[in-house]
């Protein structure tokens, strides 16, 4: 079971992954106080934090959520360092004072990890940031999560720290090119599918 919740000032969505044993999996959250209200009630443990990339609206909850928890923190590799930079990864986009984290575990292209018995297996799409990737969601099925990397119509700027045009337009070949259909849980607006996008996303029809 995924659920979704739009945080922040930029409405990021933050995900919650219900695992094993009653721990929970929480991605990208952008703050902490929803997230520790709707663990605590449906008595969950929060057991994992994944960070898709480093911009601080899919952090900012971040350190108060592994205080408080004792959560284990995994992140791009590529985008580690963003995670210790106010500047580099946007923070004055949040109206909240910068907490910087430091991740227990990285991945990289091709890594599967698992979390809370959640299997993860990740590929890189460079261009909104360097270590910006989708993450599928093997245990979920055909689920992908997206971070800023795609979304509804649309995909990530590229004009942050790290970002690339010519990067991202080579992840698009590549997100075009997978086989198969896919749920994809976007950073922002609304979910979508891969199907969906490869005949109605501008971006992808245009590679």
């Amino acid at each position: 079971m995924v659920v979704s919740m739009p945080l922040g000032a930029l409405g990021t969505n933050c995900f919650i992954i219900k695992a094993e044993q009653n721990r929970a999996v929480v991605i990208d959250p952008a703050s902490s106080a929803e997230v520790l209200e709707y663990l605590g009630e449906n008595g969950l443990t929060l057991g994992a934090i994944i960070i898709t990339h480093g911009h601080y609206d899919h952090f900012a909850g971040a350190a108060e959520l592994k205080e408080r928890s004792g959560a284990e923190l995994i992140a791009p590799e590529a985008d580690k360092d963003m995670l210790q930079s106010a500047e580099e990864s946007w923070a004055d986009f949040m109206p909240v004072s910068f907490r910087p984290v430091t991740p227990d575990r990285t991945f990289s292209d091709g890594d599967s990890f698992s979390a809370c018995g959640v299997e993860f297996s990740v590929m890189a799409a460079p261009g909104h940031t360097a270590g910006s990737c989708l993450l599928f969601c093997k245990t979920l099925g055909n689920v992908v999560f997206a971070g800023d990397v795609i979304f509804n119509g649309s995909c990530g700027r590229t004009d942050g720290y790290s970002g690339s045009t010519s990067q991202m337009m080579d992840s698009l070949r590549r997100i075009a090119a997978i086989e198969g259909d896919y749920e994809i849980y976007c950073g922002h607006g609304p979910g979508t599918t891969l199907d969906n996008e490869r005949y109605n996303n501008p971006y992808l029809a245009g590679v």
